[in-house]
Order: structure tokens, then sequence, then C-alpha cells
């Protein structure tokens, strides 16, 4: 049986890490990426626990740590207010910080090993082909010049909001979300010890959320949330630095003071909660934001899209594998393994939303409850192991010989 000419649309996490488990098990794939490379804007680099170790089973991991693309063993902490003495009750979470770009370049590098993929930067796909009700091409733009790709199967990982997402006809569900976030990221190269050890997330209450990380090459992730025009903030440096600079810790403070001015790098991030009811149609399947929208909170976005591959790689290849059409009992299977979880994820950001708007006191006491009565009952709050089991069958991984050289991050 010939296989299926796969069409991923959109090379972030989510689709190169399908892609590749797609192409080192022998099926034909093509990447279109809108972008012209891997450096693309501010992106999620939190890994949780139950991602870190599928990578780590592949091979992929330890590739990333040697390359400095990786940060292991980084906690996630949560606080009702600025000190640790104030922590939130719950499990101790670990994970990682990765470099986006260096992990995407190397899935990249490692699926180029295979005659049967390919990758088309600076690809926008403008929309769905479709004949006889099923979806059969793209319409593209390259270079100024539309064009189209036809295969047998699409599958939208491009991202929050895919505009694909009504052109195939799916009807789309919105949840009440928090305040927009402003995310900052500077350089610290120059005083590296001045980077925490940590995630930390501090809520201050009525809306307020910091949230600062370390990353790779000694850079510092910033976001700042609180109710009003985050992009008007931005614009009037004297006041994002009133409001900001007193909510971080005394290490971080100066050099955040220091290098706070116009040429900050600076992204305002619209927080979007939404999930199409149904993540197929006739030729194409969504996974990953395209399906469903998360906030940042926890790296849950990220995560549960590569989640999501893991998964429709189980469904696809087993029914390659059995010669069963890529139709849409397989779809059904991969969105009913996938859906508790998203729902439960969901649903939880959508009640956090809703706490960190209370005044500080009450929402220090909502946790301190919680906490209490979660530990009488004998139960954990949700930690970054995701919620239901995953186990990815077919990450394939490679030997040590085979690795790709460093090519950077």
């Amino acid at each position: 049986m010939k296989p299926p000419r796969i069409v991923i649309v959109g090379g972030g996490p989510a689709g190169m890490v399908l892609a590749y488990q797609l192409v080192s098990n022998g099926v034909p794939v093509r990447v279109l990426e809108r972008h012209p490379d891997f450096e693309r804007e501010f992106r999620g680099e939190l890994l949780q626990a139950s991602v870190v170790e599928a990578l780590q089973q592949a091979g992929l991991f330890s590739v990333l740590i040697e390359r400095g693309l990786a940060l292991p063993d980084i906690e996630r902490r949560m606080y009702a207010g600025k000190h640790r003495t104030v922590r939130v009750p719950g499990p101790q979470e670990r994970g990682a910080v990765v470099s986006q770009p260096g992990m995407l370049a190397l899935l990249h590098e490692l699926c180029s090993r295979h005659p049967h993929y390919q990758l088309d930067f600076g690809t926008t796909v403008l929309d769905a082909v479709q004949e006889d009700g099923r979806v059969v091409a793209m319409k593209t733009r390259r270079d100024g010049v539309e064009g189209r790709v036809d295969g047998d199967l699409f599958i939208v990982c491009n991202g929050r909001n895919s505009h694909l997402r009504r052109s195939c006809g799916l009807e789309t569900e919105s949840f009440e979300t928090t305040a927009d976030a402003l995310w900052l990221r500077f350089d610290l190269s120059d005083a590296p010890e001045a980077l925490p050890e940590s995630l930390q997330v501090h809520m201050f209450g009525k809306g307020l959320v910091v949230v600062f990380q370390p990353s790779t090459n000694h850079r510092l992730h910033l976001a700042y949330s609180e109710p009003g025009d985050l992009n008007r903030l931005r614009k009037d440096l004297p006041e994002l630095r009133r409001r900001l600079l007193p909510t971080l810790p005394e290490t971080l403070r100066p050099h955040v003071e220091r290098k706070l001015d116009e040429h900050t790098d600076w992204q305002v991030l619209k927080i979007i909660v939404d999930r199409v009811r149904r993540w197929h149609a006739p030729g194409v399947l969504f996974l990953g934001d395209a399906a469903h929208t998360l906030s940042p909170s926890g790296g849950q976005g990220l995560n549960l899209a590569l989640r999501d591959t893991f998964v429709a790689a189980n469904h696809l290849l087993d029914a390659l594998q059995a010669e069963r059409p890529l139709d849409a009992a397989v779809f059904e299977r991969i969105q009913a393994e996938r859906q508790p979880e998203v729902d439960r994820v969901q649903a939880g950001q959508t009640r956090a939303g809703q706490m960190v708007l209370k005044p500080l006191g009450v929402l220090h006491l909502m946790f301190t409850v919680l906490g209490a009565v979660m530990k009488l009952a004998g139960k954990k709050m949700q930690g970054a192991g995701g919620v239901t089991a995953v186990e990815p069958r077919y990450l394939a991984p490679f030997a040590r010989s085979d690795a790709p050289a460093n090519s950077g991050g």
C-alpha cells in the first residue's frame, strides 16, 4: 500500500515533532512554514515532565543539553504575593526550559536525513482548497507568488486562532480569560548570576500577575499581566517601570531596571482560551493551539500540543500499518483520547483566571483553603505530567552516531 502524502501546516513544535514521528516511520511529509526560518517571535519554552521524558527516551533531549539549548530540572513555583513565605500549596513541578529555535532546528536536521521529507520556509497558507466536500490542497503564497500544494491528508498545526478553522467549516467555542500579557525578554549575559533558578508565577491580586523564568543563552523572559491597555503601557516606560519593578525580587530588579528601555524585546500576547468542537473535516485534522488554544499558564499550550502529536502519530501510524484509511474514524479516536485532558486544563485555566481577579488577601485564603481541602481528600493539584496517560509509541530514538552536528541556537 502506497503511503499517503501528508502535508503539515505550521513548522512549530507540534508540526515538527509530528513530522519527525511520521517521517522516521516511513511516511512522506511536507511542512509548510510561513516564517523564513525558526527564529520567530516569542514562543513558550517550558516543557513539562512528561514531554521531557519522551524526548529523553528518543535521545533528543540529551542533544539539546549538549548544545546548550535546554535548561533541565526547572521547577515551577507559584506564589500569592511576592515572597516564598506565601507560596501556594501544591506539588513540586519540575520540567525544562528549551530553546524553541534550537529544538526545531534539531528536528529539521533529523527529518532531513529522510528523502521523503520536505520543509518549505516562507510559505504562507492562504486557504484550504476543497473538492467534493474534501480538502485536497492548500492555496499558498511564497515570494509574492501564489501556488497550490496538494496532498492526501492535511494536518493543521499553525497555532492559535488558525484562519483555516473557518474555511474548513469548524465551529469554535470560547471561554472567559484573564487579562492579556506583556512579554519582555532581557539579555543578562553580563549578569548571569541574577537569573532565577526556577520559573516563578506571582499573583498579586486584582488581575496582576508577573511571571519570570531563565532561558538559554543567559536570557530572562518576563511576563506582566494586568487588566488594561498593555500596548499603551509598553509605550509609557516610566509608568511601566513604576508598576513592574516593585513586583520583582531585589536580586533581579536593578538589572531589569537598567535594561528596560525602548529597545527591549517585547510582545503583547492576547490571551485566548477556545477550541473547535470537532477537530477534523474530510481530509484535514487540527492539532495543538489550532484545535484548542490555551493561556500560556504553566506552558500548557506547548505541552498539550506535543502530547496531541504523540497520540495522533500513534493512531495514524497504527492505521497505516494495518492498511486502514486515514479517515474520520481515525480522527475521532485521536480527539476522543485527547479531549478529556483539553477539557480539564481549559476548565482549570478558566477557574484560575477568575481567581486571580480577587484581592490578594482573598486570593491567598482561597489557595490555602483549596490546598487544605485537597490534602484532606488525598488529592493533588494538577502536576506537570499531564492529566491523561500518553505513550509516544512512534517517537523513534536514534543512535548517538546519527546525531547531527551542532547548528547553534
